[in-house]
């Protein structure tokens, strides 16, 4: 100790009363002059008149010791010394299990949590305890010039009255109760306010809930007008098409110049909305997921051949140059070319629309991943930035000084990103004023497997394993799906969006379908009705970072989880949809996560289904909530030991009965033995765990009990 405790301040003995009110006010006077705040100071004396006061109760003699370490940070410590016949308990005193037949007993444990610095050593022949607080950061560094002016200052102080100590401690007390009335009225105001934002953030749930439900509908019906205006459009615009033919073709007689003129723009016109009706239905068709992707194998160059000869006669009468590129290292595609075809022949309808001079470069290109990158560039007017979000919304059309002289409908570009979209792709522009456009159109090179992720190669799986899949866009959280049931009995397979898993429902039956709420920014529980419509009848399980179970069990969803979602919850819920039957509940209380992770990990892939706590307090709390069939219980814990909650489970009727396994790395005393066995519970220590590399001897424990998995 002469060490670490370079600066003695000061020493009282403690034979009298008055000792001990003395010690407690040199210690406020010292922490006072070493630059401590008024809470600070009241702590350490308050410690230091408690201990000295045990000393002097219990102990012959002893005294109380003041130094300044000379360690960085410098510590103020309060050490008190008696030479009594020790604490024989102490491990219990520490433990917070001791109970004063005074019903106190507060003394030690209590200066243990008020301090920041702690130790007591204790034997037949005295006990030391020291304690004590770093000096504050705005104290100038002690040295022995400063220790003789600290004894300086004491040394004019005389000998406390006790009854001047004693008003002091009543006024300080009466502070304290006038802080801790203040505290208390600020915590009741920032409750009431914590209740009335609570009821403003539910009625807010409930007003999105409402606009989400009526933003369904209106889709609903947006969709259906579309589908069923467009067919009816149909009939007679093809009527008009087909009679214009007849009449030009001069069938039934010749006709003037003026009537030919006008038969012209009648056909025109008609071709002009039959256009118009066919981006109509196709865009209603992708919204109602209702249009199919049909692969095939395809080589670039041959693609582009056709779709040149397709597009030459739009460039009759125009100076403009149409480029067709494709990189010799592209593979060939697996992909729908119809419905790629038709996304480049609206760019580069558009470019020529909107390109006065120059060129038009039509290009593919491999890109790492597995993606081929399609760019229709142009030297047109270009689009602003502002405008370059806005072109792929149905109907817009920008106003620029070439826009009165072309038509268009405005549906194009929406219907290009929503058919990019259904390949598993992207469709994106970058521009600029007077210096052209370029479009870039992103896809798999083999549509349905760029992103779709299997736990384990499709000829290595299992083939009575039963299949999950997962509807998800967020790598990181398919990972931490794929690692939850690893080792479990179910086969995984992910998709990053709804094509993908209507795709995906066409090549496999899963046993359990997982859909993640929000993919892409876009609420995704109409899939459930579409999946119930298309004979889908096995469970489904919605997952969100929305915290709302309702919306998705109304949606039809058989089960819904809150992301983040715990490893044994994700694996107990899978289970009990997929098999049909609730599993036997193990709440695991435990401090350390570690621990909780390597046992619940093992009893969870055992078939139980795990709850967690990680303390006394918190297990109360969960037993309050949901009655488990057993529990696995930890000793030490800081806010509420493994006895104390032993006790109180078995003081509780509704609780008395729960198996209890005590799982504790300490070595257990003969008495604690004894009260385990009074109160029903078994035990299992943390070394068995370790030693058999598992939870065997959990397991047939639990088995025991008649909870077996």
């Amino acid at each position: 100790m002469e060490n670490c405790y370079e600066f003695p301040l000061l020493s009282i003995p403690l034979r009298h009363d008055r000792h001990v009110v003395q010690a407690r006010q040199r210690t406020r006077d010292l922490a006072a002059l070493l630059g401590f705040e008024h809470q600070d100071q009241i702590r350490l004396a308050t410690a230091a008149s408690e201990l000295a006061r045990n000393a002097f109760r219990y102990a012959a003699s002893g005294s109380v010791n003041f130094f300044v370490s000379k360690t960085t940070p410098q510590i103020f410590v309060v050490s008190i010394i008696d030479k009594g016949s020790g604490i024989s308990n102490l491990n219990e005193v520490l433990d917070g299990q001791y109970v004063s037949k005074t019903g106190l007993g507060m003394g030690i444990i209590g200066t243990k949590r008020l301090m920041d610095h702690f130790h007591i050593a204790s034997s037949a022949t005295g006990t030391d305890v020291e304690f004590g607080k770093p000096l504050p950061i705005n104290t100038t560094v002690i040295t022995a010039a400063s220790i003789k002016a600290i004894s300086a200052k004491l040394i004019g102080n005389s000998a406390a009255d006790p009854f001047d100590e004693i008003e002091r401690q009543n006024q300080e007390l009466l502070k304290t109760l006038a802080e801790l009335k203040e505290k208390q009225d600020q915590l009741a105001d920032l409750n009431q306010e914590l209740e009335d934002t609570n009821r403003g953030v539910v009625a807010l749930y409930a007003e999105l809930e409402q606009h989400a439900d009526d933003l369904r509908r209106v889709s609903n019906l947006k969709t259906s007008f579309l589908s069923n205006l467009s067919h009816e459009f149909r009939t007679p615009l093809n009527s008009i098409s087909s009679l214009s033919r007849l009449l030009l073709g001069r069938s039934d007689g010749d006709l003037s110049h003026e009537q030919e003129k006008q038969v012209s723009y009648i056909q025109r016109s008609a071709s002009e909305l039959s256009e118009l009706v066919n981006d109509l239905l196709d865009l209603a068709k992708v919204e109602a997921g209702k249009i199919d992707v049909k692969p095939r194998h395809f080589e670039v160059s041959e693609f582009f051949g056709a779709l040149r000869g397709m597009l030459r006669p739009l460039l009759a009468g125009n100076s403009l140059d149409l480029i067709f590129e494709a990189d010799p290292q592209i593979p060939t595609l697996f992909s729908d070319e119809g419905k790629i075809s038709q996304v480049l022949r609206n760019l580069i309808s558009n470019a020529l629309k909107f390109t006065r001079k120059g060129h038009i470069r039509v290009t593919a290109a491999t890109a790492p991943g597995g993606w081929i990158v399609f760019q229709v560039a142009d030297t047109g007017i270009g689009i602003s930035a502002e405008d370059q979000t806005r072109i792929f919304e149905e109907f817009v059309q920008i106003e620029g000084e070439l826009q009165s002289q072309v038509k268009g409908t405005g549906l194009g570009l929406p219907l290009s990103r929503r058919l990019a979209e259904l390949l598993g792709g992207t469709l994106d522009v970058e521009s600029a004023i007077g210096l052209g456009s370029t479009f870039n159109l992103k896809i798999p090179a083999c549509f349905g497997q760029t992103a779709v992720l299997t736990r384990e190669p499709p000829e290595n799986r299992i083939e009575n394993r039963s299949t999950i899949l997962f509807i998800e866009d967020n790598q990181e959280t398919s990972f931490v799906h794929q690692s939850s049931l690893k080792g479990s009995d179910y086969s995984t397979v992910f998709v990053p969006n709804i094509p993908e898993a209507r795709l995906m429902m066409k090549q496999i039956q899963p046993a359990l379908v997982v859909l993640d709420r929000l993919i892409d920014q876009r609420d995704c529980l109409y899939f459930i009705e579409e999946l119930r419509s298309n004979g889908y009848a096995g469970p489904l399980l919605v997952v969100s970072v929305v915290d709302d179970r309702h919306s998705a069990i109304n949606a039809g969803a058989d089960a819904f989880l809150a992301k983040p979602i715990p490893p044994f919850t994700l694996l107990n819920t899978v289970r009990e949809l997929i098999e049909g039957s609730t599993s036997h509940t193990i709440l695991l209380v435990d401090d350390d996560e570690v621990t909780r992770y390597l046992v619940g990990g093992a009893l969870a892939k055992a078939g139980y289904r795990i709850l967690e706590a990680h303390g006394g307090r918190d297990a109360m709390k969960a037993i309050q909530k949901e009655l488990p069939d057993a529990i696995v219980l930890d000793i030490a814990m800081p806010d509420m030991n493994g006895f104390e909650v032993l006790r109180e489970l078995r003081s509780l009727v509704s609780s008395k009965a729960i198996p209890v396994i005590i799982h504790s790395s300490r070595e257990l005393s003969s008495q604690e033995m004894n009260l385990i066995s009074d109160e029903h519970a078994f035990i299992y220590s943390k070394h068995q765990f370790n030693e058999e590399g598992g939870s065997q001897g959990l397991l047939k424990l639990l088995g025991a009990t008649g909870i077996g998995s």
